[in-house]
């Protein structure tokens, strides 16, 4: 009956080093970017303080005031993880509460608490640098180490009994659970690392293609200026030609000017001019500029405006409504449709823009935004509507696509109202 007991409180104790040595450091871990350096070791100290509290008020009781626990198992991985001044602060919590409970076993907490402690200390730097193997033959070899220098210190010195089935029982969970510990962290450590390593990855080629996309599309009006530039050198060139020569030219510069704000937008999206902006006059001021583009595709464009106000900056916002409007009428080349709607929902403003285009499948909608995602092929980069939802989302928005292949597109752009004129 006893040794079942003893097995309960055992069990018990193997749960708390899983909850505050694995449970409490992984979420740590995971929300490390919002926690400072020195809060988040305080977690991990304050964590490993209450596993090794709670080992120590759920024991095994051997005999009158002489107690067993897998106290030691915590104060091990904590300190070999933590180092010298995490294991310092943990031996004086484990001894200051050991105390506290009192009991013939005190003494005999305190010198095996300092001999461990003296152990972690030198192997810490050691323990630092090993592989992962190694860290669990370590960390394991020295935990069942303490936990044979407990059980030796107490019979020799305190005359403390023992059954073999309970030393059996004791020295097997001690071993086990540290190697568990250990290698279950290890394996969350390298998990992490490698998340770190794919998104510096993904990072990089984001930063490759966006090079090489902007100096692809650059490099083409600049040719063509410097063509032009180069024909007007010639002095047989009649005046009009060169003027005609020099509005292209400058035609071209505003193109590449737009190419590059495009890709700051991407970049640094966040409006610096915010004013109350009437989004029915800032969508017919769109329309006007894509009128013309809409008319060579053969598009009618259909509106039901209302007045609605919203915070922005008016330039930052017609990029929006230029790309996801352009991206439509595009979607139309023989003919078609494109209706813009403002309208009002659950105190949000709603644009719907739509197309009765080629549509798109919902593997495509899934992947709108991502980086050098185009449905247009070797026309388009992906970037306009990259940008336009960055821009979107700045200004505390939200755009929703929904589409079918052959039938068309609709985008949903909802935004706070923050002023309303009827």
């Amino acid at each position: 009956m006893i040794i079942v007991e003893g097995i309960e409180q055992l069990l018990l104790n193997v749960l708390f080093v899983i909850v505050f040595l694995l449970f409490i450091p992984i979420l740590v871990e995971v929300n490390a970017q919002r926690l400072s350096k020195i809060r988040k070791n305080w977690i991990v100290i304050i964590s490993a303080s209450l596993a090794i509290i709670s080992c120590i008020s759920f024991p095994i009781t051997i005999m009158d005031g002489y107690i067993f626990d897998l106290r030691l198992v915590v104060l091990t991985v904590a300190g070999l993880y933590g180092g010298v001044s995490t294991s310092i602060l943990l031996a004086a919590v484990t001894i200051f509460y050991r105390f506290l409970v009192g009991g013939t076993g005190v003494h005999a907490t305190l010198i095996v608490v300092i001999i461990l402690l003296f152990c972690i200390i030198l192997l810490t730097d050691y323990f630092g640098k090993s592989s992962r193997k190694n860290k669990i033959i370590l960390g394991s070899s020295l935990s069942l180490f303490a936990a044979l220098l407990a059980i030796v210190n107490s019979t020799l010195l305190f005359g403390a009994p023992f059954s073999y089935s309970f030393l059996l029982i004791f020295l097997t969970l001690t071993y086990c659970t540290t190697a568990i510990t250990i290698y279950l962290y290890e394996v969350f450590q390298e998990s992490l690392l490698i998340k770190k390593r794919l998104i510096k990855a993904e990072k990089m080629d984001i930063v490759s293609h966006l090079a090489s996309s902007v100096s692809h599309e650059v490099r083409n009006p600049l040719t063509v200026i410097k063509g032009f530039l180069q024909m007007m050198e010639q002095n047989d060139i009649p005046e009009e030609q060169r003027k005609k020569f020099l509005k292209i030219s400058i035609e071209e510069v505003d193109r590449a000017n737009d190419i590059i704000r495009n890709y700051l937008t991407f970049a640094k999206p966040s409006p610096e001019n915010k004013r109350n902006l009437n989004v029915k006059e800032e969508l017919e001021r769109t329309i006007q500029i894509i009128t013309p583009l809409a008319n060579m595709n053969g598009v009618e464009i259909v509106t039901k405006l209302k007045n609605y106000f919203i915070e922005g900056e008016t330039q930052v916002f017609q990029q929006c409504l230029l790309n996801i409007t352009k991206n439509c009428i595009e979607a139309m080349p023989d003919r078609g449709r494109l209706y813009i709607e403002t309208k009002k929902e659950n105190g949000e403003l709603i644009v719907v823009i739509s197309d009765n285009g080629k549509g798109m499948t919902k593997e495509q909608v899934s992947r709108l935004g991502e980086p050098y995602f185009t449905t247009k092929g070797r026309e388009g980069t992906g970037l306009g509507m990259m940008a336009a939802i960055n821009i979107i989302e700045t200004m505390r928005g939200k755009l929703s696509v929904s589409s079918t292949v052959n039938e068309g597109t609709n985008f949903y752009i909802r935004l706070p109202i923050v002023e309303e004129c009827s």
